[in-house]
């Protein structure tokens, strides 16, 4: 199947869960419409995915379902700003999300590179509450959709299932899709800070890249979670005062979506605590490589000291060995015996054993 033929529409039915896919609006529209009829009869509640959707497509759901041209262009542009808005017969809810990749799963399933930074890239999940129904528009990768379909399958009471707490399902796997992440970070940190302190040298590059890639993930992570708490906020505000829209949920729901907002919070809070705690890492490790600096810096200057030294002994002589060498007349050039060379080697031993032995005593060597 090509990705032109891939279901872009996928139509769920709470009372009978089962899901109509199809690639083509026209194909699922009439079903789509006749189902929403039946379903408001029989208070049922349903939900469309329309994942990928070309501007064309986005356009044709919002003829057959009557949404606004606001928000059609939103959705179309996609709009990355995170909002809640009104309109007559629906409200809208738009988050970035964070989508899963195969590589990710890959890279999950092996050793290699532990340290490398997966990072999802954020796409945006446009929701539609109607009175009987949901609507949403996603990407391929979003895994917020098939989680929560599943969840609602699982539902015992069919009394709770609304379009409401469809909106509060999705709300909520939103936010919870960031703790895994938030727990590897946690257990990276953790591992780095038991091998700063004991890495050797040839380990501090490596660290260094570790570190670096918290700090990269923990922005990301920090971007994507960013402007969800206005959302949350001004979503129960808005629920919580009856004259801002009669579509809005109230009653029950509103305990369900202060849970969200306790989950967002408790998400910002572990994010704050680990940013605060790698920060502390590079702290450490910056400390650690002047340390190490340090270290290897007064082992150079020892060993050039002793060098200096060696030097200092060795120059002069080699100045006498460059003199008795010269095309001029020297003493004992004209003595047959070998007196003269073993006297002037002798000479030269007892010197450097004498300076040695005076480094030695003033802890030069």
């Amino acid at each position: 199947m090509t990705f032109e033929d891939s279901p872009h529409f996928s139509y769920f039915s709470c009372n009978s869960q089962q899901a109509h896919e199809a690639s083509c609006w026209a194909d699922l529209a009439p079903a789509v419409l006749d189902q929403e009829q039946n379903e408001k009869a029989t208070d049922d509640t349903w939900w469309l995915d329309v994942c990928d959707a070309t501007e064309e497509e986005v356009a044709a759901v919002a003829r057959s379902l009557s949404i606004h041209p606001l928000t059609v262009e939103d959705i179309a542009l996609q709009e990355p700003r995170q909002k809640i808005e009104t309109f007559p017969g629906y409200y809208l809810i738009s988050l970035r999300t964070l989508a899963s990749s195969v590589d990710e799963e890959k890279a999950k399933s092996t050793d290699a590179a532990p340290f490398t930074p997966i990072i999802s890239s954020p796409t945006m999940l446009f929701i539609l509450v109607f009175s009987h129904g949901t609507v949403t528009f996603s990407r391929t990768g979003c895994g917020s959709v098939p989680r929560v379909r599943s969840r609602v399958c699982r539902v015992h009471d069919s009394s709770v299932l609304s379009s409401d707490w469809i909106c509060y399902a999705l709300l909520d796997e939103v936010i919870d899709s960031f703790q895994p992440h938030m727990e590897d970070l946690s257990r990276e940190s953790e591992a780095i800070q038991d091998q700063i302190f004991i890495a050797r040298d040839d380990d501090m590059t490596p660290l260094m890249m570790r570190i670096y890639n918290i700090r990269k993930r923990i922005n990301h992570l920090a971007h994507s979670l960013s402007g969800k708490s206005d959302v949350m906020n001004g979503f129960v505000k808005r629920c919580q005062t009856k004259r801002w829209h009669p579509a809005l949920p109230q009653g029950d729901l509103i305990v369900y979506l202060s849970d969200v907002q306790d989950h967002l919070v408790t998400i910002l809070a572990e994010l704050a605590h680990l940013d605060e705690i790698t920060s502390r890492l590079q702290s450490n490790f910056l400390a650690q490589t002047s340390v190490n600096n340090m270290r290897l810096s007064t082992k150079l200057n020892s060993g050039l000291s002793k060098v200096t030294v060696l030097a200092t002994i060795f120059v002069p002589l080699h100045m006498v060995t460059g003199l008795f060498g010269m095309n001029v007349t020297v003493p004992g050039q004209d003595i047959d015996s070998l007196a003269w060379f073993f006297g002037i080697v002798g000479v030269f031993v007892a010197v450097i054993l004498v300076a040695c032995f005076m480094a030695v005593r003033f802890k030069l060597l």
